[in-house]
């Protein structure tokens, strides 16, 4: 089974996604899997068919749960494609790209000049580790915090697009990464 969707298999890539197939006597699943460096990635939803043609779709929820817990997020969805955009819009998998960016050890970092409203707000916040308010509307993150934000579903309401935007409250703003600093 293939999903022949050019915007979906743009989304997917951009928010270093990929689906995988598995078949059994009873159906076929695709699961949707995040990039992690393994073999067969690390499951963040799958969709499955009913017996009358329609998808159902489950995603991962519930951020910090390692372990591959979903929840129910679609059911009589008309086709594949849709099924897996409703994973899409659920699944949260930012803590498993912190992870992955963490253990890189890369300083990599990204200044995004924001209104101030938001840049209290994101340095209030608890979680992910490393946003630092510079003053001004201006806000410094690190390489792994970008990454969990990546990692948010759009419908969350602030995330990291494919395109390096913060996405917050209805606003765009652009992330322009650091240079490097040398040792």
């Amino acid at each position: 089974m293939t999903v022949n969707d050019r915007s979906l298999t743009g989304q997917l890539k951009r928010r270093r996604l990929f689906l995988t197939q598995e078949r059994s006597d009873v159906a076929e699943i695709v699961y949707v899997c995040v990039d992690d460096g393994l073999p067969g990635g690390f499951p963040v939803g799958y969709v499955i068919p009913s017996r009358v043609g329609a998808w159902s779709a489950y995603a991962r929820v519930r951020p910090g749960v390692r372990v591959f817990a979903t929840d129910e997020v679609g059911t009589g969805l008309p086709d594949v494609a849709e099924a897996v955009r409703a994973v899409l819009d659920h699944a949260r998998y930012g803590d498993v790209l912190f992870a992955l960016e963490q253990e890189t050890d890369r300083d990599g970092a990204y200044t995004a000049k924001i209104r101030r409203e938001h840049a209290a707000w994101f340095a209030a916040l608890d979680a992910p580790e490393g946003i630092t308010q510079l003053g001004d509307g201006r806000i410094r993150l690190t390489a792994p915090a970008v990454a969990y934000l990546r990692g948010l579903p759009a419908r969350s309401g602030c995330h990291v697009d494919g395109d390096d935007r913060i996405r917050l409250a209805g606003e765009s703003y652009v992330l322009s990464r650091e240079p490097r600093r040398v040792r």
